[in-house]
């Protein structure tokens, strides 16, 4: 009889512990894809956009399949009273040499050979430039989204925003990783 309520007891326990280990596994976690859409819309929001209240706030995208998709749950959302537009550029195909106004320009991995020719020849209409490969500040880009601690985050060029007068909040550039050297 000792020996059954033993039994019991260690089955009552394992059926425990099997239910408080699998009761969160519902909650998918987040992409990467749908972290890194989410902070260009926010970043966004904090940025100052020029143009009249009726144009609408354009996201350029650089790359072959860049965010899955993702990005697109933002598009005719509104910022500011403004609406928000996805462009996605092919990197292989003429369209990108020919730059269009845009106030956000993420250049994806797909396009790493050509970012530093990307970043100049968008460097007229002023615009976010945000990617994710550890030579981008390097090659004049002003946001690198990174992993610490498997989050995303973010690492800013200080100098560059600086230099181009980007109308960027300072909470951007107070949270990034990386903080302004004085």
């Amino acid at each position: 009889m000792v020996g059954l309520s033993k039994t019991l007891r260690a089955i009552f326990l394992v059926l425990i512990l099997h239910s408080l280990c699998s009761w969160g596994q519902g909650l998918e976690p987040r992409k990467e894809s749908e972290v890194k859409a989410a902070y260009l819309f926010t970043f966004l929001k904090y940025l100052d956009c020029e143009g009249k209240a009726s144009d609408p706030i354009i996201i350029a995208v650089v790359g072959k399949e860049a965010f899955s998709g993702e990005l697109n749950k933002y598009a005719g959302r509104e910022i500011k009273g403004r609406k928000v537009q996805v462009v996605y550029l092919d990197h292989s195909s003429d369209e990108v040499k020919k730059p269009i106004k845009c106030h956000l320009l993420y250049i994806d991995d797909s396009a790493l050979l050509f970012q530093k020719e990307l970043i100049k020849l968008y460097q007229p209409f002023k615009p976010l430039t945000i990617a994710d490969n550890e030579w981008f500040l390097e090659s004049g880009g002003m946001i690198n989204l990174v992993e610490v601690s498997r989050k995303i985050r973010w690492e800013v060029n200080h100098k560059v925003i600086k230099d181009t007068e980007i109308a960027i909040s300072s909470k951007v550039l107070r949270l990034a990783v990386n903080k302004e050297k004085k």
